[in-house]
């Protein structure tokens, strides 16, 4: 009995367990990207910094710094590419746990119940409402009678 609690338990957490693995292998992909950026960006500020040392004219020096700029945009943009697409396919996979959950929980017969059960509660206390509002409460009006002038 215990072993049988434990899997419906773990089927039934499966959906949460998935979300998890899919945020955790999308950060550990985003953490090698940063990671991998970040050591290439510093060895190649120290190849700059070590090229324009060895520069002897100005002008030489600003087409080092213009094409290590341009490099660096490249890298940048490519880095940022790989990042929006992991992102994408992380958002994809958790789209299709949750409408996958979804659709088996619209399935369960539990919930049929419990939306009987609400709908039914819901319509029980309009009517215990309609009781208690200022209308209900107040005797109904005798007609008026004539009077003759006399």
């Amino acid at each position: 009995m215990y072993e049988d609690m434990m899997k419906d338990m773990q089927d039934k957490m499966k959906p949460v367990t998935d979300m998890a693995e899919v945020n955790k292998s999308t950060a550990e992909k985003l953490i090698a990207l940063q990671s991998e950026y970040l050591t290439d960006l510093f060895n190649s500020g120290l190849a700059q910094m070590k090229a324009l040392t060895e520069v002897k004219e100005p002008k030489a020096a600003m087409e080092l710094q213009i094409k290590y700029f341009k490099d660096l945009e490249a890298k940048l943009t490519n880095v940022a590419e790989k990042e929006i697409a992991t992102l994408t396919a992380a958002k994809e996979q958790l789209t299709e746990i949750v409408e996958k959950s979804v659709s088996e929980l619209a399935e369960a017969p539990a919930l049929t119940e419990m939306t009987k059960f609400m709908q039914s509660t819901q319509e029980k206390i309009e009517e215990a409402t309609k009781a208690f509002t200022p209308e209900a409460a107040k005797p109904a009006a005798k007609p008026a009678r004539k009077t003759t002038a006399a």
